[in-house]
């Protein structure tokens, strides 16, 4: 079976800058971009908890499927407690949560403080 890539896209999330698609779909498994807390019409949330719940709803948006894996980033060690309040409202009454693993990195730009990325199930 030959798998052919495809591009995913909404314009229920922000669009990504440098030529970088929102997701990408190969064979039964999509990958999602970074997702950071702007919304559709590009406007960057204020505050660590807008920024995370706005990437997981830009996440959402991109995705109609089953989240598989994620990977946070943050840019401080507290702001796992935050991640994860937010986190808990999108999967905790999941039968099976996603595999995920949490980086504690600068941010690619100042005024961001999370990005989430993900792969999916079709």
């Amino acid at each position: 079976m030959e798998f052919k890539k495809e591009k995913v896209y909404t314009p229920l999330a922000a669009t990504p800058t440098h030529n970088v698609s929102q997701a990408i779909k190969y064979g039964n498994l999509v990958f999602v971009s970074g997702m950071v807390g702007e919304d559709e019409n590009e406007v960057l949330k204020e505050g660590l908890e807008a920024q995370c719940e706005q990437a997981f709803i830009n996440m959402k948006n991109v995705l109609e499927d089953k989240v598989l894996f994620c990977q946070i980033f943050i840019a401080k060690r507290e702001d796992r407690v935050i991640a994860n309040e937010v986190w808990d409202r999108f999967f905790l009454n999941m039968d099976v949560a996603p595999a995920r693993y949490t980086v504690v990195a600068p941010t690619v730009a100042e005024p961001y403080l999370f990005e989430i990325t993900c792969v999916a199930g079709v």
